[in-house]
């Protein structure tokens, strides 16, 4: 499991392949940035990256040893949006693109991320409006971390209520729910009277249907010191109080892969000398098996013998 999958587990989800695209900052590193580290040198990387671009259905723009650019195709809806939100209809369709800057730093990579939009207007002009905000960023920490990458050390988590649990989401009808299989230690759910196999349909008021519904909610919950859930436990509809509790910062460093030596020659010295002698009586018995003539092992013997 990826280590924003981790996280979304601290919440209560399992690993999924793109992450909520909720309204308040998942997972805020200590710089502020959009970035995730590597275990591995930048050459390694862009290779990741760009493996999951493809993935993803993108069009690799370019990459070098550096920087990684891709394009990710728009919608209708999207382009529509798009058009609008860029203030002219008399252009070309906008197009989305992504890039990922990298650098070394000591044995791992460091990624940062970002994206924007850019259309061509109808004299030529290009227009471009940079990516910002809750909904690119924990778009693009899950993505880098579906590659590979993992949070720095002192990534903090404020805005999202930690309960504790493992589950995972499904519809009953036209209702969600998430189904929980596991009850984390020493987190609020552990404190409060939830049980393995309740199935949780509510946070903070606010019902869920989906991963995004799902950290919306929690970002709902990290407002007040204390909120309701409610779950369904042997067909009736129970509420609990959960005392709100924030994940503690990540503290797991980045280790660089282990170079893997190459493999050395081994010269073996010191070996036993054979003796004289014994020479001699492996010549004596080349000449029975028929292997040298009597001139031949002549010639050895004297060669042996001159040492």
């Amino acid at each position: 499991m990826s280590y924003f999958g981790k996280m979304i587990l601290a919440v209560g989800l399992s690993a999924m392949p793109m992450p909520a695209l909720a309204d308040e900052f998942f997972a805020v590193t200590p710089s502020g940035a959009t970035e995730t580290l590597f275990p591995d040198v930048p050459e390694s990387v862009v290779g990741s990256l760009t493996s999951k671009c493809i993935d993803a259905k993108w069009t690799v723009i370019s990459s070098s040893p550096t920087e990684v650019v891709c394009e990710a195709p728009m919608n209708f809806g999207q382009t529509l949006l798009g058009q609008l939100a860029m203030g002219n209809s008399y252009s070309t369709p906008p197009r989305r693109f992504f890039r990922f800057n990298l650098a070394k730093v000591g044995g791992i990579s460091r990624v940062q991320a970002s994206g924007w939009m850019e259309l061509q207007m109808a004299f030529g002009q290009m227009r471009r409006t940079d990516f910002a905000g809750p909904e690119f960023h924990n778009s693009a920490m899950g993505f880098m971390s579906a590659a590979g990458g993992r949070l720095p050390v002192g990534t903090s988590f404020p805005n999202h209520v930690m309960i504790g649990i493992d589950g995972a989401i499904t519809l009953n009808g036209k209702e969600g729910g998430l189904d929980i299989t596991q009850i984390l230690p020493n987190t609020a759910a552990a404190k409060s009277q939830i049980a393995i196999g309740d199935r949780l349909v509510k946070i903070a008021g606010k019902k869920f249907k989906s991963n995004d519904d799902f950290l919306d909610a929690t970002a709902k919950a990290a407002k007040t010191a204390s909120y309701e859930i409610e779950v369904i436990r042997s067909g009736k509809v129970l509420k609990l109080k959960m005392e709100r509790a924030f994940r503690p910062p990540f503290a797991e460093e980045t280790i660089p892969k282990e170079i893997i030596p190459a493999p050395t020659s081994v010269v073996v010295t010191n070996l036993p000398q054979l003796s004289i002698a014994d020479e001699l009586a492996k010549l004596v018995k080349l000449r029975a098996d028929g292997v040298l003539n009597e001139e031949e092992f002549q010639t050895q013997k004297a060669k042996l013998l001159s040492r």
